[in-house]
């Protein structure tokens, strides 16, 4: 990895320009434009650019840059955005992020936030934009700026990281391909889960009892998986988390009822319900998939938690 600086050496971290952090792996390498728009941008300000070479180097990147107080801006996708956000909050300070949205999917910066994704107005406004609150989330030891879930859309996301590798698989392309995959081969395995909320919720199921799921999905925002309207009413400033629960049903009934989900009309139907949540725990009978922010990780009891306006996200 190599920075390209030009900023004053003798500048205070305060006052310094941003770092900014491209991922090239983003939207399957093609990143021409992107690199081309943000590089000379970068160069117009003295900002630090720097491109990543492998996974977690962008996380890394991130908590130094904002252990000295310096905003970031990252350039890539959902786990781009994930990695910086990881970056941000574990190293306890709490600077501005610009987001240049240049993923498959997208779903924080664009839904969520409802950033542009025309590289020259994103870029506007991740440079020059005002510092906004928004929350985000904590699972177990990991933050997440979007979502969290585990089930089938956690198993989704893993295959979808084995389908990028198909030329012009991506965004709605991708996910869509991943979960009629994964509903025709590996429904059956939807987990036995059990859970317990904060605040209570009188119509949530006893925390005691392991039930069988397709999904528990934890979000920030009212997408997921490049645009499934999974929480159709969230909103990433107030101050809580949704989630949504889809009880198990019949393969058949599953796929029939795929593409209401994906619309976000699917409040209505028994399976499903929604809470509002400060908290959240759990446990699964197994190990099994969880995806934060489109990253799969491992795991077979999660504690989820809000934080109330932890990022400053320039609009």
């Amino acid at each position: 990895m190599e920075i390209a600086s030009a900023a004053s050496p003798s500048s205070s971290p305060a006052n310094r320009p941003p770092l900014v952090i491209l991922n090239p792996a983003a939207n399957q390498g093609r990143m021409q434009r992107h690199r081309a728009l943000v590089r000379q941008r970068a160069a117009a300000i003295g900002a630090d650019y720097c491109e990543t070479a492998r996974p977690g180097e962008a996380e890394e990147l991130a908590r130094a840059a904002a252990g000295q107080g310096r905003p970031i801006v990252i350039v890539g996708g959902d786990g781009s955005v994930h990695e910086a956000v990881n970056g941000i909050l574990s190293s306890g300070q709490r600077v501005p992020l610009g987001i240049i949205a240049a993923g498959s999917g997208n779903d924080f910066a664009c839904n969520t936030l409802g950033l542009p994704r025309r590289p020259e107005a994103a870029i506007e406004h991740a440079f020059d934009g005002k510092p906004r609150a928004v929350d985000a989330g904590q699972a177990n030891e990991r933050y997440f700026a979007n979502s969290f879930s585990v089930g089938l859309d956690a198993d989704i996301a893993a295959g979808a990281r084995q389908l990028k590798k198909i030329p012009f698989m991506t965004g709605m392309r991708l996910y869509y391909s991943s979960t009629v995959r994964q509903l025709l081969l590996g429904y059956r395995q939807c987990p036995w889960l059990r859970f317990s909320l904060e605040p209570a919720n009188l119509e949530a199921p006893p925390a005691e009892t392991f039930q069988r799921y397709v999904l528990l999905a934890v979000t920030n925002g009212p997408t997921y998986g490049s645009g499934f309207r999974i929480n159709p009413e969230a909103d990433a400033s107030d101050g809580l988390l949704d989630l949504c629960t889809i009880h198990y049903a019949p393969l058949g009934r599953a796929l029939r009822l795929f593409p209401v989900v994906k619309r976000g009309q699917h409040a209505s139907l028994p399976e499903v319900h929604f809470y509002r949540i400060q908290r959240l725990t759990i446990e699964s009978r197994l190990p099994l998939n969880a995806q934060m922010d489109g990253e799969v990780f491992h795991g077979q009891r999660f504690e989820v938690t809000v934080l109330p306006q932890a990022l400053l996200v320039r609009y």
